[in-house]
């Protein structure tokens, strides 16, 4: 007996940064590939999700809207913050939710890309992700090009954002925090000559890790059973935030050399090894089985 084909609706909101929104759109390919009848939706960009049928939702006409949230599929699955209407898909339709933020409040089955932060309510789903990541700059992965001084990024808050600055500037090495500037961030990921200090690790900053770490970016972060996840132990170096002065400036010389070239081969390959797109794809067409009723 022939199973019945799995469709879903997916509705990928416009507060997605640009590593989260590729990890979604890597999930995607991944999930069409397998069988799954997928009708997407970006309320944002469509470029980096890079989804065969993606639609933007602004470009649809408002009868278009209206149809798609108030009849169309019998299972959605939405990714960050939940848009107004997504009560009227609530209404009739089983729903699935992947948030990057914890403060956004769940609005369907809770599903999370770590298993670190997975509590028993929630649904682990492990991320995909792809060695050829194109993020719109030059080619990705690229080695450090001679003596070109390394721009050291720092995504997320910070509130030493002057003594990183001067410390690196005393090394020779250009510094950008970023706060929440996705686009610029990937930008220079593809530079060939970055590397990432993170300060407080979560789950979307590990996710850029593990994005950056395909294209040859070590990155340095206080030692955490989230980096530990998605690099691996070896595959980042280990930063204390509190250290002294000559401390600081060992750890960013080793993140900017040898020890951060290491670290960052070592990543790639745990990525590469833990984190295929069809591992993650498998355990979305098996929740959306489950909720969907369809008998294997």
């Amino acid at each position: 007996m022939k199973m019945a084909k799995i469709e879903c609706c997916w509705y990928i909101g416009e507060s997605l940064l640009p590593w989260e929104a590729s990890v979604a759109g890597t999930l995607a390919r991944a999930l069409i590939r397998s069988g799954v009848a997928l009708h997407a939706y970006s309320g944002a960009g469509t470029d980096l999700l890079n989804i065969p049928g993606l639609l933007s939702w602004r470009s649809m006409h408002t009868m278009e809207r209206a149809a798609a949230a108030g009849i169309r599929g019998r299972l959605w699955h939405l990714w960050g913050t939940p848009p107004s209407w997504w009560g009227m898909v609530r209404l009739r339709a089983r729903t699935v939710h992947t948030r990057f933020s914890m403060k956004t409040e769940w609005k369907g089955h809770p599903t999370v890309f770590s298993a670190t932060e997975c509590s028993g309510g929630e649904t682990y789903i492990p991320p995909g992700f792809e060695v050829k990541v194109n993020w719109g700059g030059e080619a990705p992965g690229e080695a450090y090009q001679g003596d070109e001084s390394p721009l050291c990024l720092l995504p997320g808050e910070t509130s030493v954002e002057s003594d990183y600055s001067s410390l690196l500037g005393s090394m020779g090495m250009n510094f950008k925090p970023l706060g929440r500037g996705g686009e610029e961030a990937m930008q220079h990921l593809s530079s060939g000559r970055t590397v990432l200090l993170i300060e407080n690790p979560n789950s979307s900053l590990s996710l850029l890790s593990a994005n950056g770490a395909l294209m040859g970016v070590p990155a340095a972060a206080p030692r955490s059973p989230l980096m530990d996840e998605f690099l691996g132990k070896d595959g980042y170096v280990h930063f204390d935030p509190a250290a002294g002065l000559e401390e600081k400036r060992r750890l960013l010389t080793l993140l900017a050399g040898e020890g951060g070239r290491a670290a960052s081969a070592a990543a790639r390959r745990h990525v590469s090894e833990q984190f295929a797109p069809e591992k993650g794809a498998k355990k979305l067409e098996n929740l959306y089985l489950s909720l969907s009723g369809v008998k294997k």
